[in-house]
């Protein structure tokens, strides 16, 4: 089966996507709407996929866009959750 990594924010790291984020008008206010949406998503992509959740540390990430002098959106966070989760699958298939 395919594997989607689904990016995770608690409610303090969402709080910090929300300021440092270049599409913040896009994002939901509040954390638990927010989360309301990620269930819902999350719920709909099980049905044909493997999710697996990413938790991420937005400041660690928003580094990483400066020293690639990427913004930080939608498709760059994309990107960057694919990326953290695809190291992290195989780490745990070579172990």
């Amino acid at each position: 089966m395919v594997v989607v990594f689904l990016a995770y924010y608690g409610p303090e790291q969402y709080k910090l996507l929300l300021q440092y984020s270049h599409d913040r008008k896009k994002l939901d206010d509040k954390w638990e709407d927010w989360l309301v949406q990620y269930i819902k998503a999350k719920s709909s992509l099980t049905k044909n996929f493997t999710v697996e959740e990413i938790d991420v540390d937005v400041r660690k990430m928003n580094e990483y866009f400066k020293s690639k002098k990427l913004k930080n959106n939608s498709a760059n966070r994309a990107t960057y959750v694919s990326e953290l989760g695809a190291r992290s699958h195989e780490q745990r298939l070579n172990n």
